[in-house]
């Protein structure tokens, strides 16, 4: 998690670079992205709470159902539905977390495209354009090239976030996906594994990532674009 006064740092220096009112500007367009991280951070939390819920749960029901075991199917049931009632809440955090990434990302996004100005055949109004159009766009606004590690992570995100939070949550159409729940040994392990009922040939298990390494991911990506706009600072179009 970035220091809680990354945002602030990155506002005050640049906000004595311009006038008052772009400046303030500036500082309300920025706190857009500080917005959906700190609202990442708080799913993020919840998550970890509702993992270690289901993850005990799952594994009272195991321990119950063993041949050897003498629980009362009351008992059994009574776990079946408390199992039941954390995986929904866990899967609750999972896909907010991915939607709010996706936020995020198409944040800075624009954040870039207001801050260096539009191009009108390079826009960057989400991150799927940013992967499309930055090189481009960096060649009209006479930018500094983006290096090869951070068009990498670039894309990177687009994978693990921008295309599960389209294909997997907002746009999935499958009639026959259901979403399951898998865990290993540690409370971050929680996951949603998609799967097809009737799976056909072409049919792929899908799975969420670890949510605490994408965390890590979009810590680097801020780092690294907000670096990138200072050293192409004089390029500004405030």
């Amino acid at each position: 998690m970035l220091d809680k006064n990354y945002f602030s740092k990155v506002v005050e220096d640049e906000r004595k670079r311009f006038s008052n009112i772009c400046g303030n500007i500036l500082g309300l367009s920025f706190s857009q992205i500080e917005r959906y991280y700190i609202f990442l951070n708080i799913i993020l939390c919840r998550y970890r709470e509702r993992s270690e819920n289901f993850i005990k749960s799952s594994k009272a029901l195991i321990n119950a159902s063993e041949p050897n075991s003498r629980s009362s199917s009351e008992t059994i049931n009574g776990l079946l539905e408390q199992q039941n009632e954390a995986n929904k809440l866990l899967h609750l955090e999972i896909e907010s977390f991915y939607l709010f990434a996706k936020i995020l990302l198409d944040k800075i996004a624009r954040f870039i495209e207001f801050y260096f100005g539009q191009a009108r055949s390079a826009p960057l109004d989400s991150h799927d354009d940013v992967v499309k159009n930055i090189k481009k766009y960096a060649e009209i606004k006479g930018l500094i090239a983006i290096s090869n590690d951070t068009m990498q992570l670039i894309k990177e995100l687009k994978q693990n976030v921008s295309d599960y939070r389209d294909y997997e949550i907002a746009h999935e159409k499958n009639p026959r996906t259901t979403k399951g729940t898998g865990f290993g040994n540690c409370v971050e392990s929680a996951r949603i594994i998609g799967i097809k009922l009737y799976p056909k040939e072409k049919d792929r298990q899908i799975e969420s990532g670890i949510l605490s390494e994408l965390i890590k991911q979009i810590d680097k990506y801020i780092m690294e674009i907000v670096t990138y706009i200072s050293i192409n600072k004089d390029k500004a179009k405030l």
